[in-house]
């Protein structure tokens, strides 16, 4: 296989090999059912509990952990368990495994409302609290969007969500801040989602931050009642684990990797062509996710010659590819030309300043040699 430099870190990361090497010995010897009663089975349930620990030290002892298969199993069990009566509010910017469980309670005749975006893909929070009454129970707002990167400040929103009407349950889409991004929940946050394998861990596992306070969380999955009854199935051991060991290795060195992050981003922008490309990410966006246009031509034909450079990048969210525009990016007001160039760079916390230097070079290239055969066509 040929070296590639890879930067589409949004739409799955590469997993750790230590954190593998470290859980291996759940898929050699300790592969046991944890639901089983002998000593063997009792020693992996106690690796559950073990892990689950090492997640409420780092989100809070505040939180209890249900492990699940991804990010969206965690959004649609919150979504699901709490969307039963009275009105539910979300943004125009979700991630499509918000937005689809709320486009389909909304055809099923529930009160759904969908608050307005920035041009950046923020939510425009004078329009979400327009939307919140007495009769809300449920408001879902993604806290880094996946597509632009940008921040919603979603403790200050919970709390102001939470003045208008105390009884709401909020819950957040945490996918693309989970150990990338320096923050703290605070008591205002009900529901919290995350995936493993967008943090260097495994696909097929995520979980769901559930506030203590909370009660009536309802399982989408019925059966064997693992998960005290809220995720049936048989837990996947090796997964959670290596999702243990990939967040303890983030959080050791969160900040460090974000400054650097942060630097490369700057190096990106400082450097590109602004005879042909818009900026699409706010400057105070997550440095992780960086949203570009390469106006009048086409993101995905640019996406394709890069690989011939060895390069990978995106056109936007992966869930979401077989669209032709962002949904999210249409919302927030950018017009055909904006849409149709549009290309996603996501960066690692492996990613170096040569790799980046390469991607300026063949990026800038590679969008000067479209436009002036587009020019010449003409």
């Amino acid at each position: 296989m040929k070296n590639i430099i890879y930067l589409d870190n949004g739409a799955t990361t590469k997993p750790d090999i230590k954190a593998i090497e470290y859980a291996s010995a759940f898929i050699t010897d300790n592969y046991f059912n944890p639901s089983a009663t002998y000593h063997e089975g009792i020693q992996v349930a106690n690796e559950l509990k073990s892990a689950k620990e090492t997640f409420k030290k780092v989100i809070g002892n505040n939180f209890e952990i249900l492990f699940t298969s991804c990010g969206t199993e965690s959004d649609n069990t919150a979504v699901f368990s709490y969307s039963k009566r009275g009105n539910i509010v979300t943004t125009l910017a979700e991630h499509s495994a918000i937005h689809a469980p709320f486009t389909h309670l909304k055809n099923q005749g529930l009160d759904v409302r969908f608050a307005k975006i920035n041009e950046d893909g923020s939510v425009n929070i004078d329009s979400l609290l327009s939307l919140i009454d007495k009769n809300t129970t449920f408001v879902s707002v993604i806290h880094v969007n996946n597509e632009t990167g940008a921040i919603n400040d979603i403790n200050k929103i919970a709390k102001l969500i939470k003045q208008i009407n105390p009884s709401v349950i909020f819950h957040s889409d945490g996918v693309q801040a989970f150990m990338k991004i320096p923050y703290a929940l605070s008591n205002d946050i009900d529901l919290y989602s995350v995936s493993a394998h967008k943090i260097n861990a495994l696909k097929g596992t995520g979980a769901l931050f559930i506030n203590k306070r909370i009660k009536n969380l309802k399982p989408l999955i019925l059966g064997g009642g693992q998960e005290n009854g809220l995720r049936s199935g048989t837990e996947n051991v090796y997964g959670i684990k290596v999702f243990e060991y990939a967040t303890k290795k983030h959080y050791e060195t969160l900040v460090s990797d974000y400054n650097k992050v942060k630097q490369l981003k700057q190096l990106l922008l400082s450097n590109l062509n602004y005879d042909i490309f818009k900026v699409i990410s706010s400057n105070n966006a997550s440095p992780y996710v960086i949203s570009l246009s390469a106006v009048g031509l086409k993101g995905e034909v640019l996406m394709h010659s890069l690989e011939e450079d060895g390069i990978i990048i995106g056109t936007g969210s992966a869930c979401s590819s077989k669209n032709r525009h962002s949904r999210a990016l249409k919302e927030a007001g950018h017009d055909e030309n904006v849409l149709d160039g549009v290309i996603r760079i996501s960066f690692s916390y492996e990613s170096t300043e040569e790799e980046v230097k390469y991607l300026i070079e063949k990026l800038n290239l590679r969008a000067e040699n479209l436009k002036r055969t587009i020019y010449k066509l003409q």
